[in-house]
């Protein structure tokens, strides 16, 4: 504990000040978990409409000294960036296909058949390791619609579809 008059003054006020340096930050999340819901639940328009009340509210913190200037800008950046995103994805995509794309999930497993060596060489074998993608809808349609690439290895795939 601090003996000078001074120092115990600073004591105090330095953890008032850490409480409401604490309100700012908390509150700061508040605001950017709420604008990330409205773009993960596609309201795009309100998100639009309250993306304003967020960069202000960031940088008031940044002016009072709660965030660096760089942690501000980053944070402004990465929320402007998320909806631009998603404001691209929804302009492109009808609204149909992207509910189904949500909520259809598919799998697809890739088998490798084995590769042999020439014939001068020793006989062996390698087995190529077996890869699982999680893919849409429509990522595995567009797969179905690109005729395949003839190799000089032979592939095969097979799909399941859960």
């Amino acid at each position: 504990m601090a003996n000078i008059k001074s120092a115990k003054k600073r004591i105090n006020t330095n953890s008032r000040q850490k409480g409401e340096n604490k309100y700012v930050k908390s509150t700061i999340n508040t605001y950017i978990k709420g604008f990330r819901k409205l773009i993960a639940e596609g309201n795009l328009t309100e998100a639009q409409n309250k993306l304003p009340e967020v960069v202000s509210y960031i940088n008031s913190a940044c002016s009072k000294g709660v965030l660096h200037k760089n942690n501000a800008s980053r944070k402004i950046a990465r929320l402007s960036y998320a909806l631009a995103k998603a404001q691209s994805l929804a302009a492109t995509a009808p609204k149909e296909e992207v509910k189904e794309v949500k909520e259809e999930v598919v799998e697809v497993k890739e088998v490798k058949e084995e590769v042999k060596a020439p014939a001068k060489k020793a006989t062996t074998t390698k087995k190529a390791t077996t890869t699982k993608k999680t893919t849409t809808a429509k990522a595995t349609a567009d797969k179905e619609a690109k005729p395949a690439k003839t190799t000089a290895k032979k592939t095969t795939a097979k799909k399941e579809t859960k």
